[in-house]
């Protein structure tokens, strides 16, 4: 489902990472995680139906292992917080190409895509996609264009 990964995590790797960051990681986000630490999926694209926005996932962020871009998920929450980028309920996991980012969101467990290049982050910048990460992952389809993506 997703190649690329960074290195295998533990239960512990978690509990350190949720220490961290002073919240309990969301159930579904940690069982995703145990299997695939990061990386990119090999269906990138979703759509939602709704309001017909079709967009792609770059990569997901690894937890405590760096990536080939030296970050990580924790990395990103933590400077978002510092710099109150976006809502601290909003945990981001994943980024598309333009760097807008994926998030679920603490309280509801909801899935959304945070647009960060439409200046100070309000509710017109954050689109609702998914209500779980479950079925985030679920509906992350082949993309239809072939373009290829793996300068991550």
């Amino acid at each position: 489902m997703f190649y690329c990964c960074s290195s295998q995590l533990t239960q512990k790797d978690l509990e350190e990472v949720e220490i961290l960051l002073n919240l309990q990681l969301p159930l579904e986000l940690k069982e995703h995680y145990l299997q695939y630490n990061g990386g990119v999926p090999n269906n990138p694209c979703f759509f939602e139906e709704n309001s017909g926005l079709e967009t792609r996932v770059h990569v997901f962020l690894p937890l405590k292992f760096n990536n080939n871009l030296g970050y990580t998920l924790e990395k990103g929450f933590l400077d978002f917080k510092s710099k109150k980028i976006i809502p601290e309920k909003y945990l981001p996991f994943a980024n598309d190409a333009g760097g807008n980012v994926f998030c679920i969101n603490l309280d509801s467990k909801e899935i959304v895509l945070v647009y960060l290049d439409l200046g100070e982050v309000t509710n017109r910048c954050i689109k609702f996609l998914a209500n779980s990460f479950t079925e985030f992952i679920n509906n992350l389809e082949e993309c239809l264009d072939d373009e290829v993506e793996d300068d991550f």
